[in-house]
């Protein structure tokens, strides 16, 4: 008789431990997983850490086999997104799913996330979320043949069959697209072109010696121009922070921009080197080689390619091509620079005017994240 799996609520530092290092000993030998650092994993997780915690409750859950971890979720209650999604407060989330190519397992999970969902009073279970719509979303279904941009997921094929075979069904697909600088050349110019005849638009660098500045305009453009898409919820000014902090070691002000209208901030376009092809030498651990192997490729033989991890026009100056203009300047700023391409993601499959911009300028669709629905 095979040893029956147990589900159990992550209790205490070692089980903590055990649901972090899990995801390193099952994908070790995916060739394109690139593992997170521990230190941190454990921050995400600590509630007095992760500003999430302040206003979500969250539950993860670990599948064992013998003793031995071989499954994990995250259950959470997001009371924010009810506020800002009324008609969907009963929708409640999962994420930080790993799991070996056992149904049994995956199903056992997944009713240990809905059990606890409906509990809280949620009637359907939406993800991955990791752990929340501003963070690592979605499941990849598509474009399993690189590495995944940072702040993107990277997961096994078989795990869609899994979703699939425990009835789950999708609810939004997520893009993302790849611009090399050999296909983009110049094709934002006659754009630009229009603009400058305009006059009153400028775009600069983001100014580091103002960084509180900046990212307050960035907090508030974010906020009101992703306002009206599916799954948002504004950032809390803890959040941001927390998200600043990780990424300002990365923000170099030739690959970060902010649109002016008039001398009034309008729009922005942060990039960021793709610290992913750094992160995955260190696999895992800043010490005692770790950090070394993370700086040489970021400082010394560079990252190939970039992310554009956010963009936004505020809406009254929507139409007037200045997310063009952005494009235009992170491109031409970052073949200057020596990278090849850009990844520029997630992109939500419904939003229309995004798409029709990116195929304007040839970018190449690169891979597909699936967010899933089931009952709790």
């Amino acid at each position: 008789m095979s040893v029956p799996v147990q589900v159990q609520a992550v209790a205490g530092s070692r089980d903590l431990e055990a649901f972090i290092r899990f995801p390193f000993r099952l994908h070790r030998d995916l060739p394109h997983w690139v593992p997170p650092l521990f230190m941190e994993r454990r921050e995400f997780y600590h509630p007095a850490k992760n500003p999430l915690f302040e206003y979500a409750d969250v539950q993860l859950f670990s599948a064992r086999r013998g003793g031995e971890v071989v499954g994990t979720i995250a259950a959470v209650r997001n009371d924010r997104y009810g506020q800002f999604h009324p008609l969907e407060a009963h929708v409640g989330f999962f994420g930080s799913y790993d799991c070996v190519p056992e149904q049994e397992v995956a199903d056992a999970l997944f009713a240990a996330a809905g059990a606890w969902l409906r509990q809280q009073g949620k009637t359907v279970m939406r993800g991955p979320v990791n752990l929340t719509t501003n963070d690592v979303v979605g499941l990849l279904v598509d474009g399993f043949g690189d590495d995944p941009a940072i702040m993107m997921p990277y997961n096994p094929p078989y795990y869609a069959g899994q979703f699939d075979a425990a009835g789950f069904r999708q609810a939004k697909d997520l893009f993302a697209f790849c611009l090399t600088t050999e296909e983009y050349r110049g094709r934002l110019d006659h754009v630009a072109a229009k603009l400058a005849e305009r006059g009153h638009v400028r775009i600069r660098p983001v100014d580091l010696g103002r960084w509180k500045a900046e990212l307050e305009f960035v907090r508030s453009c974010y906020n009101e121009a992703w306002a009206s898409n599916w799954g948002f919820v504004p950032w809390t000014d803890r959040e941001l922070e927390f998200i600043a902090k990780e990424l300002k070691p990365l923000i170099d002000p030739r690959l970060a921009f902010m649109a002016e209208v008039n001398g009034v901030p309008a729009g922005f376009a942060i990039s960021v080197p793709d610290a992913n092809e750094a992160i995955k030498l260190a696999r895992g651990r800043l010490f005692p080689l770790g950090l070394l192997k993370l700086l040489w490729k970021l400082k010394v033989t560079k990252c190939s390619r970039i992310r554009t991890i956010a963009m936004g026009v505020l809406p009254r100056y929507r139409k007037r091509g200045l997310d063009a203009l952005l494009v235009r300047h992170l491109i031409d700023s970052a073949v200057a620079m020596g990278y090849g391409s850009s990844e520029m993601g997630w992109i939500l499959e419904d939003n229309r005017p995004m798409l029709a911009a990116l195929d304007q300028i040839h970018a190449r669709k690169t891979k597909t994240y699936r967010v899933y629905d089931r009952g709790a």
